[in-house]
């Protein structure tokens, strides 16, 4: 078991689903299907982290609405490390609430905070940059894990480094760079000292907090005060990512390079490429339909001929086929669905 004693792990498992509409739904997002063919995405995030901690040590923060799948995925999972949110707020409030909750046990505890809808494929890589993370968060770094980038993507954040990063060390980050425009995600990629932005984060409680309470105090308070009982005071939180409200602004950020295969699985032309590592989960018959994927639930066989390039998406009650080029325009099926009075589809 990798890990010391102070090491703690918090798991994010909330989300709205737009992006992987008709196999995912409001009530259903990402972290819930089983996107690469195997097991759920929150599933493969819980075998990680208990090759980091025990699951004593392991905290789940969701949304009322997806507790009880939380519970069912994940059995091991202690009914006091479940941190429920009364409703989503976005990730600052997420994880402020569930570093109160780790805080009021262990004060001093070192949490490393993992989204739960992400591809990790080296876990050990994963494992041993954590511990690398942990021992900067000790003398109070804020620790974010950067993953190390293939390409010039112009999807993704990126971080900036003070010096070419590494796996075992931590540097600083200069700042915070928002989705680019290729040509600067291809200097960014040349230059050696940008990562890419994977929201990982590792950092001792009592330091984030703290830090969180001075640059985010609109997040930070109200979620203190819901979590010391006034449940009211939940719907008072600002509704902001924990990299607006807090990382940006932060002293002492620092990054370690992450090498793991890591992948955010951010579309479906994203799915159909992890998809195309694996065995097909159904029967398909491809004719001159190359780079094309099926992905639902269903028994039946699936059919494509001519039609390369494409994500079929069958459940039981929509049918969703798109060009894996289009893959980001779904949550726009998801936006009319709702302007049409069919939201009980989204």
């Amino acid at each position: 078991m990798a890990g010391a004693r102070d090491l703690h792990a918090v798991l994010l498992a909330g989300g709205s689903g737009t992006r992987f509409w008709p196999w995912s739904r409001a009530d259903r997002p990402k972290q819930f299907l089983a996107l690469t063919g195997g097991e759920p995405l929150l599933v493969e995030a819980w075998r990680r982290t208990r090759a980091l901690v025990p699951p004593s040590r392991i905290w789940v923060v969701a949304p009322k609405p997806l507790a009880r799948q939380v519970r069912r995925l994940l059995p091991e999972l202690r009914a006091d490390r479940l941190v429920v949110e009364p409703e989503p707020r976005d990730t600052a409030p997420a994880i402020v609430l569930a570093c109160a909750a780790v805080a009021r046990e262990h004060p001093m505890a070192v949490a490393a905070v993992f989204p739960t809808d992400h591809v990790v494929r080296d876990p050990r890589a994963l494992v041993a940059v954590v511990e690398v993370a942990a021992e900067a968060a000790r003398r109070g770094g804020l620790v974010c894990l950067g993953v190390r980038p293939d390409r010039p993507a112009t999807g993704f954040g990126y971080l900036e480094c003070a010096a070419r990063p590494s796996g075992r060390r931590a540097v600083p980050v200069v700042r915070f760079v928002e989705k680019p425009k290729l040509a600067r995600a291809r200097s960014f990629l040349r230059s050696g000292r940008h990562l890419w932005n994977a929201g990982m984060f590792v950092w001792r409680v009592d330091r984030f907090l703290a830090e969180a309470g001075r640059v985010a105090p609109a997040v930070t308070a109200p979620v203190l005060a819901h979590a010391a009982g006034e449940r009211r005071a939940w719907r008072r939180a600002e509704r902001r990512s924990v990299d607006y409200a807090v990382m940006e602004r932060a002293r002492g950020v620092q990054v370690v390079a992450l090498d793991a295969g890591w992948d955010d699985v951010g579309s479906w032309d994203a799915a159909a490429r992890l998809r195309a590592e694996a065995p097909d989960a159904r029967a398909v018959v491809r004719v001159d339909s190359e780079g094309s994927a099926v992905f639902g639930e269903g028994g039946r066989l699936v059919a494509l001929v001519g039609v390369p390039g494409v994500v079929v998406v069958d459940t039981d009650d929509a049918l969703l086929v798109v060009h894996r080029d289009r893959a980001e325009q779904v949550r726009a099926v998801v936006d009319a669905l709702v302007s049409t009075g069919r939201g009980a589809l989204r």
